[in-house]
């Protein structure tokens, strides 16, 4: 608890600096922000006094690491970026006693300082990255960590930070991959899902700069391509009375832009990190008609395993399918979209495809007919995955709207805005942050990589 002086003494050096006239909600409202600048000012002041008294952290004249001796040789100031501001401490600095072999910094290297910025503001700042474009997130962070303008961060730092945070992390989910899959190891159980576990699957393009060149009068071009982004949510299946239907909660979710075989990895290990015993769990996989997540979900499945391919993206190709037959949105189309929809939800898939077929073998226009068979194609191909009926009563659901949502507000709204484009390691780094914090982990899988550096 603070001791009341402090606070009476705080108050008064508060009303010397910025006077204290509150008549109104704008006078409270200029003081809140008065006080926040106070604060962070005081903030940066104790930060300062963080490293007065850990001090230089002189290990003696000669020190051996890592098999190698290194000699002090004198002590050398540094600025970093804390989370409040600008913090200025000097430590002692060794140099291998081996002409060429570098030199040891041992507080750095204490306290995790590779880059010039505390972890503090680090996690603060890739905290609003992960949510927001960069430079609405540098003035967000300015404004509540720089409200007097000094000390204020580039852009460059915090593209630095970013790049770095992704990259640990990313580190960190192979890490587990290889403990699971080469170690044998057992995963840290977290949100542990005991019933029906749903694991919902699908993919999204993000935009990739994959190289850049200057042509002969030095203009630069740069190449640029789509690259799937994949995304898994899995989730805990509970029944909403209210709507009636089966829904998912608790949902974590796992990215990665690589080959499917190596998502498949990934999807397994955050499985088993939500359950003490997959075989014991009923398995939902939900998805679109993709070959890629149909081919593997038995690699990680179990008997209990049942496959729903998404019923509103089924409703989707009955859509297309109508406004190729009767236009769009036209009194036809509104008919046999709803007729067809209806069967599908009652699991009446054959009824559908019967009446398509025939509607095909009647048509006397070849691209129309083309198209009648593609969409029977893929209803025949999934019909497995369409008994909506028997889901329901199962109480599973039939919809993976938890990932179709995802691949909008987890990769999405920030890797697709308008006019995006990302380098390959920017946009595998900013798929790891964001979906740390859109599985309401991103605290501790922070903590995860400093300790992993240590």
């Amino acid at each position: 608890m603070i001791n009341e002086d402090i606070v009476k003494e705080l108050f008064g050096y508060f009303k010397e600096n910025y006077g204290f006239k509150i008549e109104n909600a704008t006078d409270l409202f200029d003081a809140e922000r008065n006080l926040l600048e106070f604060l962070v000012r005081i903030g940066r002041r104790i930060e300062n006094k963080f490293f007065e008294e850990i001090g230089t952290e002189y290990l003696g004249n000669i020190v051996e690491k890592d098999g190698k001796e290194y000699e002090f040789k004198d002590y050398r100031e540094k600025s970093i970026h804390g989370l409040f501001g600008v913090i200025e401490y000097r430590r002692a600095y060794y140099v291998s006693r081996e002409p060429g072999q570098g030199s040891f910094i041992p507080l750095d290297e204490k306290l995790g300082i590779d880059k010039k910025h505390t972890p503090g503001c680090n996690y603060f700042f890739s905290f609003f990255t992960g949510q927001d474009v960069y430079q609405e997130s540098l003035d967000r962070f300015h404004e509540i960590f720089r409200p007097d303008g000094t000390g204020l961060l580039s852009m460059r730092k915090v593209l630095d930070m970013d790049y770095e945070l992704g990259d640990k992390l990313e580190g960190m989910r192979q890490r587990e991959i290889e403990e699971v899959f080469e170690e044998g190891q057992e995963i840290e159980k977290e949100e542990v899902i005991s019933g029906t576990m749903a694991v919902s699957i699908d993919a999204t393009k993000v935009r990739e700069k994959l190289g850049e060149e200057l042509d002969e009068n030095g203009k630069k071009t740069i190449e640029i391509g789509f690259k799937d982004a994949k995304i898994a949510g899995i989730s805990l299946v509970e029944w909403d009375e209210k709507e009636g239907e089966a829904v998912c909660v608790n949902t974590s979710y796992v990215t990665g832009i690589e080959y499917a075989d190596d998502f498949f990895r990934r999807i397994w290990v955050e499985m088993t990190r939500r359950s003490n015993d997959t075989e014991a769990n009923r398995i939902v996989f939900l998805g679109d008609g993709a070959t890629w997540i149909w081919d593997r979900t038995g690699d990680i499945g179990n008997d209990n395993s049942i496959e729903v391919l998404d019923f509103y993206h089924a409703s989707e190709h009955i859509s297309d399918v109508c406004k190729a037959l009767y236009g769009e949105q036209t009194q036809p189309f509104k008919q046999h979209y709803d007729k067809w929809r209806g069967l599908t939800y009652e699991g009446e898939i054959d009824t559908v495809l019967s009446e398509l077929k025939r509607l095909r073998d009647t048509c006397a226009k070849d691209s129309l007919r083309d198209e009648l068979q593609g969409e029977i194609s893929y209803c025949e191909t999934n019909r497995v995955r369409m008994h909506y009926d028997e889901y329901r009563k199962m109480g599973i659901p039939i919809g993976s709207g938890v990932v179709e949502s995802a691949c909008k507000h987890v990769i999405g709204k920030r890797l697709k805005l308008s006019g995006m484009t990302w380098s390959p390691a920017g946009a595998r780094g900013m798929l790891q942050i964001r979906s740390s914090l859109k599985s309401n982990r991103f605290q501790k899988d922070f903590r995860r990589t400093l300790a992993d550096a240590a």
